[in-house]
């Protein structure tokens, strides 16, 4: 008996150590945070974000643990930029959290908020209940699939409340950025207010914003008054029907751009109409009655969708349902006022918390650098003994915010640069965006070096140098 007990003693202490020795990989694993985020297919709840976690482990058993802890650091400091999946558009998400020293300055509460049975699983909820729904043989690790959803409102109010970010409520106050309301894509998809565009030999369906104002005798009502709930409380507003009329009046030639060989610069016309406008942020509304009590009462549902009309992320959200109110006697205007109403200033407060941001850590942009075929040796070209790349990537240190930009790729004959962070203004108090900004090192390119180039741009928030012409 006692020789029995003693083996099962020793059989237990075994698959303790084990488990403990595996966990001990998982956690240093983690502590790497060596994962892919990016927005997951699909549609959360308001206050949420449902991303696609890819981590990479060396035993795929175990990985899938760590879902939820790469999600949240993700969400909190990465972000993910948005894409299409076919047809359909996936807004992405500005990390919340953009000071890059936060995580190392704060170091002692993250590493408690991440720890196993953390802070951080209060507020992440799994599809398929964690589920790995892919699993890849990446040399000699595995690459584990999971889809997460992420309570970002929960997940904020309680960094606010740990002292981690500045509370929304001082932000009241400060620059409020400007704005314009649009129907969502998913609104104008379902009215069939939509137009086709060949994107390089790809053929996409967008919002026909000319076509659902003309046609939509509600929607110009509903815009004005949300417009207007934005007026009142100090933001400056573009108007979409004045935008689209100003976007008319330019010639063809201003809208379309050619390069050297005849190419098009693949800009759509919702890149054109943005850079016409010119507002920081793009709330795309959309909303749906639902028909009560056999036809006789009628509720409005909408949503609310703040996006950076720079990087096309997601800054803000909302979503609800209003009271239900006598069919006969229904106004839009009214109803959706009725039905925003509590959840309007929290939305506005996240915009203005997203404008605050850009206004201390930079606007975020992508730069392409490219050279033509004919110029010779491309991109490692020397001047003054420096290759032609590593000058271009000393003006990006010297004038973006606090040096901060990613290079992406780099060959003979392209550079890709990300979340290049640009000041608001330049030293004259002029507005930048992509162009703008760029253009600078475009004049230096050709005063101090005499190296020619093309400029082409992308809506606001994105330009590429051609080298070597224009």
């Amino acid at each position: 008996m006692k020789k029995g007990i003693l083996l099962f003693l020793m059989v237990q202490a075994v698959v303790f150590t084990a488990c403990a020795q595996q966990k001990k990989v998982v956690n240093r694993e983690t502590t790497q945070w060596r994962y892919e985020i990016q927005a997951a297919v699909g549609q959360g709840q308001a206050g949420t974000a449902l991303v696609r976690i890819y981590t990479y482990s060396k035993k795929a058993q175990l990985a899938e643990s760590q879902a939820g802890k790469n999600a949240v650091h993700g969400v909190l400091f990465k972000g993910y930029p948005g894409r299409y999946e076919g047809n359909i558009r996936i807004v992405g998400r500005d990390a919340m959290i953009a000071d890059v020293e936060a995580e190392r300055k704060d170091s002692a509460y993250f590493v408690q908020f991440f720890k196993d049975g953390g802070a951080f699983q209060r507020y992440v909820s799994y599809i398929n209940n964690g589920t790995p729904d892919e699993v890849l043989r990446v040399g000699k690790e595995y690459k584990i699939g999971v889809t997460v959803v992420v309570m970002v409102d929960q997940l904020r109010k309680r960094l606010e409340d740990d002292g981690i970010l500045k509370p929304m409520d001082e932000l009241l106050n400060a620059k409020k950025p400007t704005i314009m309301v649009v129907p969502s894509d998913q609104w104008c998809t379902q009215k069939k207010y939509v137009q086709t565009y060949d994107n390089q030999g790809k053929t996409m369906y967008l919002p026909d914003y000319e076509k659902a104002l003309a046609t939509d005798k509600d929607l110009s009502l509903a815009i004005a008054k949300i417009n207007e709930l934005f007026a009142e409380r100090g933001f400056p507003v573009k108007v979409l029907e004045a935008s689209l009329k100003s976007l008319q009046s330019q010639s063809a030639e201003d809208m379309l751009l050619q390069s050297k060989s005849g190419a098009e610069v693949a800009e759509s016309p919702i890149d054109q109409l943005k850079k016409t406008a010119k507002a920081d942020i793009w709330v795309e509304v959309g909303w749906s009655e639902n028909s009560l009590k056999g036809g006789s009462q009628t509720s409005l549902s909408f949503t609310l969708q703040g996006l950076d009309a720079y990087t096309d992320k997601q800054v803000a959200g909302a979503s609800g349902t209003g009271m239900a109110v006598d069919a006969s006697t229904a106004q839009l205007p009214l109803q959706l006022e009725s039905a925003i109403v509590g959840y309007f200033e929290p939305f506005c407060k996240q915009l203005i918390s997203h404008f605050d941001n850009i206004q201390r850590n930079g606007r975020e942009i992508i730069v392409r650098i490219k050279a033509w075929d004919d110029f010779e040796d491309g991109l490692e070209a020397e001047y003054d003994g420096d290759e032609l790349s590593e000058i271009i990537e000393d003006w990006m240190a010297a004038n973006t915010v606090n040096g901060k930009f990613n290079t992406t790729d780099a060959t003979e004959n392209m550079m890709l640069f990300e979340q290049v962070r640009i000041p608001l203004q330049n030293a004259k108090g002029r507005d930048l965006d992509a162009r703008t900004w760029l253009r600078d090192l475009q004049k230096m390119l050709s005063q101090k070096y005499g190296i020619e180039s093309k400029l082409m741009t992308q809506g606001l928030g994105q330009a590429q140098l051609v080298i070597g012409g224009k």
